[in-house]
């Protein structure tokens, strides 16, 4: 699991998203970080291996102009370069041209690396260069000349040919997540859609809030800062836009996989399983979702994670939801990363 959130409206985005992004980054990132904005046609965006401190530290992710951007920090695993974080971006005749993060991976989908590996080496013949580009021994992606590329800036390359090739950002987005399948959700910047965020979701979480100023959207309500209105889990299975006072919703046009969603009855058996687990002690958000993946028994792939934040967001709606953020160590030696223990209030 990864974090990530987006801001659409009337304030500049870039303190918004960095707050945001303190408030959840401690649940499964904090290892990778980065942000990008969109102002008079151009990508602004800084990143680096570490968490939020560390990127207001070393870059001017807090100064980058704009009222529409996206954050992400990630968890931890592959390269030790800045480039291993997000956003990944698309370059093309010297100019960028979207920016791209993602929550997730191959998860289920994971039998489909051989088809990963052509389609980068195609991408890359065709001119869509993937600065993650690395050589190390790895899961991710890996070329025919033995270097390797992360997940995501595959996807966003692909996704920028399938735009320059006709298709809306939304359309490239499910086109992409049905041809390059994983258990995913990303959020995509781009100049030919400059003032929305375009999403996709297969099962990974994504929630939007409204506030009178612009739009929320974040891996987590948990990340909405305090004047966000009511959350609404966006659904699975679809994509769409997000402007600063609507989101727009398209569901899938065929459906991915055997997919467990969420329903009544395994919202009730979470909130036992999260709150029993909470009351033995302190624990991160990975024991919560291990034992809530029991519920999904006999699909391909499942609702787990976002039916984990809902019942988060419920304890901590009722008061009941305690939060210590502990270090523990980062990708490279010398840094750190936050980690969030829960556990039930006395």
């Amino acid at each position: 699991m990864c974090n990530m959130a987006g801001y659409v409206g009337s304030m500049r985005a870039a303190p918004i998203l960095i707050e945001m992004m303190k408030r959840e980054e401690a649940i499964q990132g904090g290892y990778y970080t980065g942000i990008a904005t969109i102002h008079e046609g151009k990508i602004y965006y800084a990143k680096l291996v570490g968490d939020v401190d560390r990127l207001l530290l070393l870059t001017e992710a807090e100064k980058l102009p704009g009222n529409i951007g996206i954050i992400h920090s990630r968890s931890k695993g592959g390269g030790l370069t800045n480039e291993w974080s997000h956003p990944f971006v698309s370059e093309k005749d010297g100019k960028i041209n979207s920016a791209y993060i993602a929550n997730g991976g191959q998860g289920f989908f994971s039998s489909n690396r051989d088809k990963l590996c052509a389609r980068a080496d195609e991408l890359l013949l065709m001119g869509y260069n993937m600065r993650s580009r690395d050589r190390f021994e790895t899961r991710y992606p890996t070329l025919k000349d033995g270097s390797c590329v992360h997940m995501t800036d595959l996807m966003c390359q692909e996704l920028q040919y399938l735009m320059d090739n006709g298709r809306s950002a939304p359309e490239a987005m499910e086109e992409a997540f049905h041809e390059l399948p994983g258990e995913l959700a990303g959020l995509l910047l781009t100049l030919a859609e400059p003032t929305s965020i375009a999403w996709s979701r297969t099962n990974m979480p994504l929630y939007i809030s409204y506030a009178p100023h612009g739009t929320y959207i974040a891996s987590t309500a948990l990340a909405f800062p305090a004047d966000a209105g009511k959350e609404t889990l966006l659904p699975a299975q679809s994509s769409g836009r997000l402007y600063s006072n609507k989101c727009e919703i398209t569901p899938y046009a065929e459906q991915i996989g055997n997919m467990g969603f969420i329903n009544d009855e395994n919202s009730a058996a979470a909130y036992d399983i999260i709150y029993n687990l909470a009351k033995e002690g302190k624990k991160d958000c990975a024991a919560f979702y291990k034992a809530v993946y029991k519920l999904f028994a006999g699909y391909d792939y499942y609702d787990a994670e976002p039916l984990t934040y809902n019942v988060m967001q419920q304890l901590d709606r009722e008061g009941k939801l305690e939060c210590e953020i502990v270090r523990v160590p980062g990708v490279i030696d010398g840094i750190t990363a936050p980690l969030a223990l829960y556990s039930l209030k006395n």
